[in-house]
């Protein structure tokens, strides 16, 4: 093998090396950042306070959250909202992955960033899918321009609802004391930045051309300004 091969060659066994290591590197970032959480709200969050548990839940399908606070309602509603923003993301990358995506974006709906973060730690196991799944109703659903303007507006509907009619003091105290509004406090800020990860990603696979400057622009707003930008760009399924 003549020299320069054999030095490029040596180049490119090396950089796979850095790769694989770097790899492995974001993958356990990801895992630690997991285990924390998971940690942090088995140990160091306050105690939980069934009756509020109980309220929210049971309000969650009857529409009456009896006498909790707006703000804490609208912020436990807005936990059943950002799982379909995530799915938006999370669907479309494991079509490329062997690693089935679906599991983890269903499991948001209960655990929120607890599902998320294991995603993205294990979605490169096995490596990329020698072809793309093919979309499924719900992958051509959730690329729809239109879904993207619903999550817009049924999250900006939450904030206002918060805003009007919610006590800051009330969901302060919440967050000191109860648990469950701790976690959930907690988890939306996660799911936020996650998002937020996973739109990045998303826009280094669409053509500069696609993306109007004022989607660009409303990307930097956390959760609002994701869910706008689905609204607003074309992407495949």
């Amino acid at each position: 093998m003549p020299p320069l091969v054999t030095r490029l060659a040596v180049v490119a066994c090396h950089a796979d090396r850095m790769t694989a290591r770097g790899d492995h590197g974001i993958r356990g970032g990801w895992l630690v950042g997991w285990l924390a959480f998971v940690l942090y709200a088995a140990l160091a969050a306050p105690p939980d306070d069934a009756s509020m548990t109980r309220a929210l839940v049971v309000g969650t399908f009857t529409g009456d959250f009896g006498k909790i606070d707006a703000s804490i309602a609208a912020v436990f509603s807005m936990l059943g909202v950002v799982p379909v923003l995530a799915s938006v993301f999370v669907l479309r990358d494991g079509a490329t992955r062997k690693l089935p995506a679906w599991p983890f974006a269903l499991s948001m709906f209960v655990v929120g960033a607890f599902a998320l973060l294991p995603w993205l730690a294990f979605r490169g196991a096995g490596g990329p899918r020698a072809e793309p799944r093919a979309p499924g109703r719900v992958r051509r659903f959730l690329a729809r321009r239109l879904v993207g303007a619903g999550i817009f507006v049924a999250l900006t509907a939450l904030i206002a609802w918060a805003i009007a009619l919610g006590r800051a003091s009330a969901y302060a105290e919440a967050f000191a004391t109860v648990s469950l509004v701790h976690v959930m406090t907690i988890d939306l800020v996660v799911c936020a930045g996650l998002v937020m990860f996973l739109l990045e990603e998303a826009r280094s696979t669409i053509p500069e051309a696609e993306e109007p400057a004022y989607a660009r622009g409303s990307r930097v707003v956390p959760l609002l300004g994701s869910a706008m930008w689905t609204a607003l760009v074309e992407r495949s399924p």
